[in-house]
């Protein structure tokens, strides 16, 4: 039964049915706070010291950066998204903002957690550009990625420059198409996001890079190196135990991302050692491309290496060998008989020159990690050189080498140059183990070519 009846109807009446009609309605999440509420700030909220500027730039594709935020247990709405732009631009640009679950266990972004299509138009100017976000109603809590997709535009549209810093602990990806692989950066991105949570709730600490430890001075360059050293946990307390050591080459770029990886290993026992971690920077970071190409390659690079200065590896070589591992083995105690160097690009470049001093060469190191190194390097030096080498050398039962490449990369190389390389180096019967991530590209390969090696070599 289903009428309408007045007040009066239903006072004079004893007996009246009244059926209801369902009408689904979708309400909003409601948060009732027992507490006082308070705006905080989750990401990097400060410029750095030293400023870089990174700008990918699709004309055909969207690419988005994001940054890993921790909110807690506590559920917070976001009010904002800031990020750094380091150059005006004279049009506007389209963004979408994003949201997805991160996971602490695999370290990578997982779903999107908030199905909304955010979709903001600003002019690109110089400074912070704020996204505002408090008319969405955003409410999350835990580890969360947050990130800005960049919308190609229809026009020829120059790129957008925001800044980047180096150092730190924060957890930065970059994907360079739409629903492509999260890839993590050798810096992390000048962005922030705005909260109202409870006043209760944990506060996210600057991501200040640790400092170096100390610096040292070579016999060939005016410029300093700049050493950071993280020791094992029980360090202190185990004084007679010795500790092997890792030698990280860019160093300012990866030495915090590095150590927090180990010690996490260590303490949740994926390791059976915490070795002590050495980077190795330079006290000038903003020149420090320039510094590496010069230290990390031999011999002089040819007119296609297209490198202003090179060619100096063989004294960086010698100054690590004779200065900062006789420094470390006097100040620390150290398992001198089980060292590791690692590093990516040119980086990787110049660990396996080290591989090749080594294995007919007094042995200073035993364990080389190389992530996708720049194997063209002077018409393929490295591998015309090792070929040469007789099948027997005096190290070869007493090193290792663990040698990466991103699957992107290898594709986009016609000549194969990995491929030649590890056959050559399997010819030369030496202990390699080889992998090609996939699809990651050359700047995706160091953080997980450096977790993996330790996990390899200290298992």
């Amino acid at each position: 039964y289903e009428s309408n009846h007045s007040i009066s109807d239903l006072m004079s009446t004893r007996n009246i049915v009244i059926q209801l009609k369902e009408k689904p309605t979708q309400l909003e999440q409601v948060v009732v706070a027992g507490r006082k509420l308070v705006e905080k700030k989750y990401g990097i909220k400060r410029r750095g010291a030293i400023h870089f500027t990174d700008g990918m730039f699709k004309k055909d594709d969207s690419f988005e950066i994001g940054q890993v935020i921790r909110l807690g247990n506590t559920v917070a709405q976001i009010t904002s998204l800031n990020l750094h732009i380091n150059s005006s631009r004279p049009d506007s640009a389209n963004f979408r903002i994003n949201f997805y679950r991160y996971d602490i266990n695999e370290n990578i972004p997982k779903e999107r957690i908030i199905e909304k299509n955010i979709l903001q138009r600003h002019p690109v100017m110089e400074g912070w550009l704020t996204f505002d976000l408090s008319e969405y109603n955003i409410l999350i809590k835990g580890d969360v990625l947050i990130s800005l997709e960049f919308i190609p535009e229809e026009t020829d549209a120059k790129p957008i420059f925001y800044e980047v810093k180096l150092g730190g602990s924060s957890k930065s990806f970059f994907r360079k198409t739409s629903l492509g692989q999260w890839t993590r950066p050798p810096h992390h991105y000048c962005l922030y996001a705005t909260a109202i949570t409870d006043k209760d709730a944990p506060d996210e600490p600057e991501d200040d890079e640790t400092p170096p430890m100390f610096t040292l001075k070579s016999n060939f360059s005016n410029e300093p190196f700049s050493v950071f050293v993280k020791l094992p946990a029980n360090y202190s307390k185990n004084i007679k135990q010795t500790y092997p050591v890792v030698y990280l080459l860019d160093g300012n770029a990866y030495f915090d991302a590095v150590a927090n990886s180990v010690s996490s290993a260590a303490k949740n026992k994926k390791i059976s050692v915490d070795p002590i971690i050495v980077g190795i920077g330079y006290e000038n970071a903003y020149v420090m491309d320039s510094l590496r190409n010069r230290d990390y390659t031999y011999p002089d690079a040819l007119p296609e290496d297209d490198l202003k200065i090179s060619g100096q590896g063989d004294k960086f070589y010698n100054f690590i060998k004779t200065k900062l591992v006789t420094y470390i083995d006097s100040a620390y105690r150290t398992d001198k008989s089980n060292r590791t160097i690692m590093g990516h690009s040119l980086g990787g470049y110049f660990v396996l020159y080290a591989f090749m001093q080594n294995l007919s060469g007094s042995l200073v190191f035993n364990n080389f990690v190389a992530a996708s190194p720049s194997l063209y390097y002077h018409d393929n030096y490295l591998a015309k050189e090792i070929d040469k080498f007789p099948v027997y050398q005096p190290n070869l039962a007493r090193i290792k080498l663990y040698l990466t490449m991103g699957e992107r990369e290898v594709l986009e190389n016609q000549s194969d140059d990995f491929a030649m390389f590890s056959k050559t180096l399997i010819d030369k019967a030496i202990s390699v183990h080889t992998e090609v991530y996939k699809g990651l590209e050359h700047m995706g390969t160091a953080i997980p070519t450096f977790e993996n090696g330790i996990h390899l070599f200290f298992h």
